[in-house]
């Protein structure tokens, strides 16, 4: 058994300490600038995050960002309106896109130095009609360039829903780019996420629906794509640009969610330039995934674009039985109805096929010593099919260069069906089980709307970035039949096994022909909020955020109390940056988070579970924004969680009370970009201490299930372009985890593991195409480990993780 050794309780400030001692150490050296061979030239490359705005502001924040010198007369940038300029560009890459539809050129008067001149041409231009000029040192890309290779983000909007420099943000976010995505073969969501500090897998090789572990807590499997919130569904990579993940209560601006964090999927935008790839995937145990994306314009004036995005994915399993199948298409238009006004209307499409893996039982204190191909169910009954359908539009409109609302309403259906038989009593000394199967058939629909304004001004001398905005949400769900079949639940039942010897399938057992199913049954969710949050400058270094949120939630569901909430979530952060690469920062985050459905003990209070938490930490960026990393000391509590009652009597008869607690505290710390210009990482490392610190059962005092003490990760990648092998590169990474608690009670544990991957890549042009070809290999080693205990149970849900698995990739862009 591998296991990461423990820290002591009192060396966990001191570590925080010691990094936090350890980061202003690494200051921007004169390796980066040798190996490019340059630093302040006009070619250089630099971070730019400059939003659409008067020319003539945008034109003084480019002046800052590249210490260029840009003459012109006051009326020629007057009424004139910036195009927004974030990502790595050189200084000349980065005017272009500024004065982009501006009808304003420039010309080099000397280093540095460029005096603006009206076009004699007037937009809408192509590139052939651009003013020639020529730009030195390495390609400058877009944040949203689909071949953007770095690996890390200076910019995000999911923890403020505004375009935040991230070292200005005092708030703990983390982004994993479409570059780290495709160099890993990413395919299911935990692929990206497991680039994340304390994330940490809940569902194994599932494709049903994504959940996730944040700080110790269950997120739900209700994530969110573009700031919109989700239904449960095994979310396709197909059309994702990057993850964005808030760790903490981010109730203050998104109302209802699990005090872990906040998982948001940002999708590929339609591009006014052409872009179109195809890629064939093929691997081990007959996997194949198709992609394909394309995006471009539709009108010549580039005022309609499109993009769409398909993937189609069939694949066996290393569990016998088991296979998938899955199907995605998302196209999406984006309409520049002016220069201030734009719509956006996306479309989704997603279906999943195939049967559940409910892992294997636990004896003694380990997952059962069973082959990892065991599949204990049955084939002839086992089965699933999920589907969901979305629509959406987003509206946003500029007032003045000062204000902007955006405004989003989407629309999702979802029918899920599923079937499958796992273990419902076990006698471990001899392997007998006897088996319980579970049929239902679900739909559920929702609809939700947000507005959001969002202002700067100035009081006093302060700059102010002003959000306001209010949200609704509801679902209507219903499940219209359900079995639940066992030897003392059913007429008819599956047929018993014993774990240790090889499965028969095909058994006689299941007849639903002469069972009854349920009733049918519904349920409801209607929910509202409204939020203000200020974000202020002070003396340039100095950031303050604070606001917070008002929900009111109701719902109700057969067989449930009905539960109506009203609660504030406030936030509070505070930031200082004494120097352009350091930013330390602290905050307070109170939250509502789930209702409390559950039957109470006559005469409790019903109450929602609220969590609270603070945070300090330290961040840093090097080498104009190509490499950042963050330190994090963190303290969570989740309060008013529900268990059954202390009194057998009223347990009996499902009755609950409101005493739970449990708290996370911890040390978190990620790093990502480059540390030269032909070496790129992403790495982590959490240290997280989870406990029930109130409880009327056996629970208090024990650690929350599927949690390691430790664990961290580490993936490299170097390109052989600085040897003169343009094209080729190669990747490795090591994932670790200490030893979790497979349940609640601590009864028995998954053992630590180490998985070690590994990359070759090759790309090459072919005329106007670029063709890449990539193979690599996930647990090199072929180590065996459980990737998560699913059900937190004994009796069925370690999930074994996959053993060596083999992908390759061909891959042509145009």
């Amino acid at each position: 058994m591998y296991r990461l050794p423990p820290i002591p309780p009192a060396a966990l400030r001191k570590l925080a300490m010691a990094i936090a001692l350890a980061l202003p150490a690494i200051r921007p050296l004169p390796v980066y600038a040798a190996e490019t061979g340059q630093t302040d030239t006009p070619g250089a490359t630099r971070t730019f995050n400059i939003p659409a705005q008067a020319l003539t502001d945008a034109l003084n924040a480019f002046i800052a960002a590249s210490d260029w010198q840009v003459g012109f007369p006051a009326e020629i940038a007057q009424n004139a309106r910036s195009s927004a300029v974030n990502g790595h560009f050189s200084p000349q890459q980065a005017l272009d896109k500024l004065l982009q539809g501006t009808g304003i050129g420039y010309r080099l008067t000397g280093p540095g130095n460029v005096m603006l001149e009206k076009k004699a041409i007037t937009e809408p231009q192509t590139a052939t009609t651009l003013p020639p000029v020529t730009v030195a040192g390495k390609a400058g890309y877009a944040d949203d360039d689909p071949q953007n290779p770095f690996y890390n983000r200076t910019i995000a909007s999911s923890a403020t829903k505004t375009d935040t420099p991230i070292m200005d943000t005092p708030l703990s976010i983390q982004v994993i780019p479409k570059a780290v995505l495709d160099d890993q073969q990413a395919i299911r969501v935990g692929d990206a996420l497991r680039n994340v500090s304390g994330y940490f897998d809940s569902r194994g090789e599932e494709y049903v629906y994504d959940t996730a572990y944040l700080r110790g807590f269950a997120t739900d499997s209700r994530q969110y794509i573009d700031g919109l919130r989700d239904l449960a569904q095994s979310h396709s990579l197909a059309m994702i640009d990057r993850v964005e993940v808030l760790k903490g209560p981010a109730g203050a601006l998104y109302g209802r969610i699990e005090p872990g964090g906040l998982i948001n999927y940002v999708s590929k935008r339609p591009l006014d330039k052409p872009y179109y790839s195809l890629q064939q995937q093929f691997g081990s145990f007959d996997l194949y995934r198709t992609l394909a994306d394309a995006t471009g314009r539709i009108t010549k004036d580039g005022s309609l674009l499109y993009r769409v995005n398909m993937e189609y994915l069939s694949s066996n399993s290393y569990i016998d039985v088991v296979n998938k199948e899955r199907g995605f298409i998302a196209p999406s238009l984006t309409w520049k109805i002016s220069p201030r006004t734009q719509l956006d209307l996306d479309f989704r499409y997603h279906d999943v096929n195939g049967p559940t893996t409910f892992g294997v039982p636990a004896v003694g204190n380990r997952p059962a010593n069973l082959p990892i191909s065991r599949f204990i169910g049955e084939r002839a009954t086992d089965d699933g099919d999920s589907s969901l359908l979305y629509g959406g539009l987003s509206l946003s409109h500029a007032f003045s260069d000062k204000w902007k609302l955006n405004a989003k309403v989407g629309y999702n259906y979802e029918h899920q069906f599923s079937a499958g038989t796992f273990i419902n009593t076990l006698d471990e000394a001899t392997g007998d089980a006897s088996l319980f199967y579970s049929d239902y058939d679900y739909n559920e629909d929702s609809i939700q709307g947000i507005v959001n304004l969002t202002g700067n001004f100035k009081t006093f001398g302060l700059e102010h970035t002003l959000t306001v905005g209010g949200d609704l949400y509801k679902t209507d769900g219903r499940t219209n039949s359900s079995y639940f079949l066992c030897d003392t639940c059913g007429t008819s039942f599956p047929s018993p096994i014993n774990i240790f010897q090889p499965i028969t399938y095909d058994r006689p057992g299941i007849n639903l022909a002469a069972e009854a199913s349920s009733p049918v049954s519904t349920s409801r969710t209607s929910w509202w909020g409204l939020y203000i949050q200020d974000q202020v400058t002070i003396a340039e270094d100095w950031h303050l955020l604070f606001g917070t949120r008002y929900d009111q939630a109701h719902s109700s569901s057969d067989g449930a109390d009905v539960t109506d909430d009203g609660e504030f979530s406030p936030r509070v952060g505070l930031l200082y940056r004494p120097l352009n690469w350091l930013s330390l920062y602290t905050n307070y985050v109170k939250a509502m988070n789930a209702a409390n459905t559950s039957r109470l003990v006559p005469g409790s209070q019903r109450r929602p579970e609220m969590s609270e938490g603070w945070e300090a930490g330290v961040k840093g960026e090097w080498w104009d924004g190509k490499l950042n990393a963050g330190l994090t000391y963190y303290e969570l509590t989740k309060k008013n969680i529900s268990h059954s009652a202390a009194d057998a009597a009223l347990a009996a008869q499902g009755f609950n009370v409101l005493v739970g607690e449990g708290r996370s505290q911890g040390i978190e710390l990620d790093v990502s970009g480059r540390i030269t210009e032909f070496w790129s990482l992403i790495a982590s490392y959490s240290f997280t201490r989870t406990m029930f610190t109130k409880d009327v059962t056996d629970i208090q005092g024990k650690q929350f299930a599927n949690v390691p003490e430790q664990a961290a990760s580490l993936w490299s990648k170097y390109d052989f372009a600085g040897l003169g092998w343009q094209g080729l590169w190669t990747g490795a990474g090591v994932y670790l985890a200490g030893e979790r608690q497979g349940d609640c009670a601590n009864s028995f544990q998954l053992p630590g593991y180490a998985r070690v991957d590994a990359a070759l890549g090759y790309a090459f042009n072919a005329g106007p195409s670029k063709i890449s070809l990539q193979f690599n290999v996930d647990n090199l080693l072929d180590k065996r480990y459980y990737s998560a205990s699913i059900w937190e149970t004994r009796s069925f849900g370690s999930q074994p993780g996959m053993p060596r698995t083999f992908l390759g990739s061909v891959k042509v862009e145009f």
